[in-house]
């Protein structure tokens, strides 16, 4: 074979090896293009309604629960007799305002001060024949440094004197008592406030520990709710709530969250919270009923979405979102805020104007094509 055939013969192989080439590709580049072109084709259209889509933007929140409730002063005393005796005079009334220190009632007190005076003279005369002991105390210790009586003699005059001082202390300590009965004898009022009930009249015989008096404070007032154990975990000291009083329609009140039962009433489940109202008006009276609402939680500016738009992989938390038509997964972190039961704070993962799917889509792919019904 001739030179020249034999480089002819080489560079028709060449040219075959260079268009195998160029077709494979080709063809490679079509099997894809028709692969895609099926895997697109095989996606079925999602098609969601309305409000199962909904669009993100921040804005505040605030959870608040309904509370109702009757009013009553914040203070309120009951006074009772510290003696028996007779009332001589009542000097005030139901209705009437009285003043911390005012007298408002007075046993009489002939028998309690004859008793006292007694008591005085009788301690009057103890402690002088204490002196008198004393004295002779004194001198009987100078005749027994010289041997002028017998020990036994002076022990006899030291145990003397001190028998006369404890018997002195007893009839001290029962003039302290007369005298204290003949200040309880005059009743006066604790604190600031109006007479709210009268048990009492002249003339009339008391024994100890019976009710006189029934002082309230209404200048200070509190709403007292019973709430479900359950909606306690939110409560914290301070809250506002308003409260609208029946009887008094169109004045709404500001209240402030100002004790919590640390236990539910017994044989209830119910758990008793005071409000302390801001102010009072007029018309406003103890035992009124009261209801209104509680913010227990607020939150400005933030991202919040149903808990049923969170789904979760592993330890990935992603949401469901619709753009150009399809369906995409955002990676999100979520908050601590709490939101009632249904939403939750999402801090990082989605924009304002986003648009998310509130429902589980778990078989759903993305890049699933997706349709809002009636758009």
């Amino acid at each position: 074979m001739s030179l020249v055939t034999k480089i002819s013969i080489t560079l028709a192989l060449v040219a075959l090896g260079v268009a195998g080439a160029v077709i494979a590709p080709a063809k490679n580049d079509a099997r894809n293009a028709s692969s895609e072109a099926v895997q697109a084709a095989s996606m079925k259209t999602v098609e969601v309604a309305p409000m199962e889509v909904m669009q993100v933007r921040r804005q505040g929140y605030s959870q608040r629960i309904r509370i109702n409730g009757f009013i009553q002063p914040a203070r309120r005393v009951t006074l009772t007799a510290r003696l028996s005796g007779t009332v001589a005079s009542v000097d005030v009334d139901v209705g009437n305002v009285v003043s911390a220190g005012d007298v408002i009632a007075r046993f009489d007190t002939e028998t309690l001060t004859l008793a006292l005076n007694k008591l005085v003279a009788t301690t009057e005369a103890k402690a002088a024949t204490l002196l008198r002991a004393q004295k002779e105390l004194e001198r009987t210790r100078s005749l027994a440094a010289t041997g002028g009586v017998a020990q036994a003699k002076l022990t006899e005059v030291e145990t003397d004197v001190a028998v006369q001082k404890a018997e002195l202390r007893a009839l001290q300590a029962q003039e302290a008592e007369a005298r204290r009965a003949l200040d309880d004898a005059v009743v006066v009022a604790p604190f600031d406030g109006i007479v709210n009930s009268r048990k009492i009249n002249p003339g009339q015989a008391v024994s100890i520990n019976t009710e006189l008096f029934e002082i309230v404070d209404i200048s200070r007032l509190d709403l007292v709710a019973l709430l479900p154990p359950q909606q306690s975990a939110g409560l914290l000291i301070g809250q506002m709530a308003e409260i609208e009083i029946e009887g008094l329609p169109n004045r709404p009140l500001s209240a402030r969250l100002d004790r919590i039962s640390p236990a539910t009433i017994d044989g209830s489940r119910s758990l008793q919270v005071f409000l302390r109202l801001d102010r009072t008006i007029p018309g406003l009276r103890g035992g009124m009923f009261g209801h209104g609402t509680l913010q227990i939680e607020s939150h400005e500016n933030i991202v919040a979405v149903p808990i049923s738009a969170v789904a979760w992989e592993g330890a990935d938390t992603f949401i469901r979102i619709v753009s150009d038509g399809t369906v995409h997964r955002r990676p999100v972190e979520l908050g601590d805020a709490r939101i009632g039961e249904d939403l939750v704070e999402v801090r990082s993962g989605l924009d304002d104007g986003d648009t998310i799917i509130t429902i589980p889509l778990k078989d759903v792919a993305t890049g699933t094509p997706i349709k809002i019904a009636g758009r």
